[in-house]
């Protein structure tokens, strides 16, 4: 970047277009106001459709991280109508630059009544006859196989948008499903402009509950991401990782791979996905005790003036919501989950597969004894899930109902929640309802019963890493009359499932730098394993691994 600037001071200022052109590009991701300056001078210069195409959509991007999006719309149109009005006409071109206005102005609340407008036509655009490549030759087999690749494209691309749009109640989980299917299905994207395009799909099918179809993805895209390596993929990577496995209660992975996100998103100045990075941190710290002050400073460094109010600040308050509960504040916690839900209703994204706002509101109510509130809020949610029709939604609803109803009348809508939760496959809330479920159970003079499920619980809140909920558990026993043991705290059943892998593998012989890659975390994060790992094993080197992990170092 350094020599990059001096050429730009150092040569003459006419012909500068390409070198002012490169330095933009470069600025963009940590310097966007500069970069804007850049990329806007450099156009002044470029002329040619395909120098022009390379810097548009960079800019776009900068003018929307600086507050600029109307200015970024307006410019990718008119672009956009250029390159469709030419001679002979670029419809490719023309249809990404529109395609990415639509992307920009999904972030923009004013602009949010109007994208259905917006995606109908993309979806016109898209119907439009490919380009030929040069003049108006007779198309071969070839240009036609090409032909229908690019029109494929166009349509995958508008399917992940139609999936993004469609996540927000009134909404149905087998249609959205549908569209994200559509939208990552054939050739895996090729660059980075690509992936971010599969960025709202692969969201929107985690948020569907398809988890195995979402990881089935990200497995084949990681190995693609191996060879070309690009910060798009890692993002795209890490969020979906982050989503999924803390969707179905793996909190390590989802730490890991939240924090990777969140340097990844960070280091973009103003990316928008920030808070959505630091809301998936922090859901997993609250879980998990005695990381709180590590959840405290990285509050602190959240600037809502930076990131502005996009739709991803919702998650971000529903986050600081379950640590203000954790901390015992309630009010504080309730007004972050009020504000998270006028945003949600504001956004047209209210729908508790998303965030479960009102299941936490209801909670906090019930704790401020406030039952009428608290009822009305968690049937308000059960049949928002049920509409939705997913699992996961639909048991986290029920449990808040069972959590909100008198006597025997709570049994049946808890029963349902779990076995709801482990059909999602869903094992952190599973475990919170079992808790639940069992309480109920003992209350209703069911003291054996109650003890099994509480138990059963207990078991799930450990695999999961979910000390909290495993100490509540344990309470809930004691209460019960039961004995339950502590979780062991040393020893190979002592690792936590993150553990053991990169124990495995460091007993196969890998090196740090290995690990880190084969399993996509940090070297700072296969320390921080292998330190915990020979503190449990009360060993002092890998070398001594491999007895204490027979079966795994063989395996």
């Amino acid at each position: 970047m350094a020599y990059l600037r001096r050429a730009v001071r150092e040569l003459p200022a006419s012909g500068q277009g390409a070198l002012l052109a490169e330095l933009g590009q470069v600025e963009a991701p940590a310097h966007p106001a500069a970069a804007v300056r850049h990329l806007c001078a450099s156009l002044d210069e470029l002329v040619t459709p395909s120098a022009r195409q390379d810097v548009l959509p960079v800019l776009a991007d900068a003018l929307a991280r600086g507050q600029r999006g109307c200015q970024a719309a307006e410019l990718l149109e008119h672009e956009a109508r250029v390159l469709a009005t030419a001679d002979p006409p670029r419809r490719d071109a023309a249809f990404g630059l529109r395609l990415h206005r639509v992307l920009i102005e999904m972030d923009d609340l004013d602009k949010r009544p109007s994208m259905s407008e917006r995606l109908a036509e993309l979806t016109a655009d898209g119907a439009h006859e490919p380009d030929r490549g040069q003049g108006n030759r007779p198309a071969h087999d070839e240009d036609r196989d090409r032909g229908r690749g690019r029109e494929r494209e166009r349509e995958r691309a508008v399917r992940a948008l139609q999936a993004a749009l469609a996540v927000g109640t009134p909404a149905d989980a087998a249609a959205v499903a549908s569209y994200a299917r559509d939208a990552l299905a054939g050739p895996l994207p090729q660059d980075g402009a690509a992936v971010s395009m599969t960025g709202p799909a692969l969201l929107a099918l985690v948020w569907c509950d398809r988890f195995d179809e979402a990881t089935d993805f990200l497995n084949r895209l990681s190995e693609q991401a191996l060879w070309y390596d690009s910060a798009p993929a890692r993002t795209l990577l890490s969020m979906g990782r982050s989503e999924a496995a803390y969707r179905t209660g793996r909190l390590q992975p989802a730490l890991e791979a939240a924090r990777q996100w969140l340097d990844l998103a960070s280091a973009s100045h103003g990316n928008p996905m920030v808070p959505l990075a630091v809301a998936g941190v922090l859901r997993v710290l609250v879980e998990t005790t005695g990381r709180r002050t590590e959840a405290g400073a990285l509050l602190r460094s959240a600037d809502p003036e930076r990131y502005g109010t996009g739709w991803q600040w919702a998650h971000f308050l529903e986050a600081r919501a379950r640590l203000h509960l954790a901390h015992g504040d309630l009010q504080r916690a309730l007004d972050d989950l009020q504000e998270c839900g006028r945003r949600q209703i504001a956004w047209q994204r209210d729908n508790p597969a998303l965030l479960p706002w009102r299941s936490l509101a209801a909670l906090t109510h019930l704790a401020l004894d406030r039952p009428e509130q608290a009822a009305r809020l968690a049937h308000q949610e059960r049949e928002q899930a049920q509409d939705w029709g997913t699992p996961r939604a639909l048991g986290i609803s029920l449990r808040t109902v069972g959590m909100t109803t008198r006597g025997r009348h709570a049994l049946k809508p808890l029963e349902d929640s779990v076995g709801l939760l482990e059909e999602a496959g869903a094992a952190l809330e599973q475990a919170r309802s079992l808790v639940e479920y069992g309480t109920a159970r003992f209350a209703a003079g069911h003291t054996r019963l109650a003890r099994e499920v509480a138990f059963q619980g207990l078991a799930l809140a450990r695999q999961c890493g979910a000390v909290d909920l495993a100490d509540l558990a344990r309470d809930r026993l004691r209460a019960f009359g039961a004995r339950p043991r502590r979780a062991h705290a040393t020893g190979v059943s002592a690792l936590t499932g993150s553990e053991r892998r990169v124990a495995v593998l460091a007993a196969r012989g890998q090196t740090n730098r290995e690990i880190a890659e084969t399993l996509f975390i940090t070297r700072r994060t296969v320390e921080n394993h292998l330190t915990g790992t020979f503190r449990k094993l009360g060993i002092t080197g890998r070398r001594e691994l491999a007895p204490l992990l027979a079966p795994e170092g063989r395996s």
